[in-house]
């Protein structure tokens, strides 16, 4: 069984293939605890690691008033505007099928629609939560180490650091 301690924190929970991960179609209610920071990883339908990120940032509120959900919910919405996750996904993936298919119609809202659709039909995240007054900088510092490749995974394919 592999080890995935990384600064004396357990991130099996991020990492640990044979662990639950959760659907963007999912309500985040079930998956995300209502305040503190979390950090999470994406994974595609061939659990290839392709994100990692973490919200509930706002290192100014105290603990109980930071919320962790909103940067899920936004990444599950398949909005391009304010969600650089969104941004990769339509690049990366969205808009390589499009030029392929070699069909699109410009309508207002489309391509965050296929956005949303792409994300719910093939991706998955795992997350972990820290409710200290200093979860900020611990999901900071793994966040950056994990960027860079952690256990036996490379670095994120969207956003992976050299």
């Amino acid at each position: 069984m592999t080890d995935y301690t990384l600064d004396g924190h357990d991130l099996s929970s991020l990492f640990d293939l044979n662990l639950p991960s959760f659907a963007f179609s999912d309500d985040v209610k079930k998956n995300v605890p209502s305040f503190g920071s979390i950090i999470y990883t994406v994974w595609d339908s061939n659990d290839e690691f392709i994100y990692v990120g973490i919200a509930g940032t706002q290192h100014t509120k105290p603990v109980k008033n930071r919320n962790p959900r909103s940067r899920m919910e936004s990444h599950s919405s398949g909005h391009r505007s304010g969600d650089q996750f969104c941004i990769y996904i339509q690049d990366f993936f969205v808009l390589p099928k499009i030029f392929e298919s070699g069909e699109y119609e410009p309508r207002r809202g489309y391509l965050d629609q296929l956005t949303k659709e792409y994300i719910h039909q093939n991706l998955r995240y795992r997350v972990m939560s820290f409710q200290t007054e200093d979860s900020v900088s611990i999901v900071r510092d793994l966040e950056n180490k994990i960027k860079r490749g952690a256990f036996e995974f490379p670095p994120p394919f969207l956003n992976g650091l050299s």
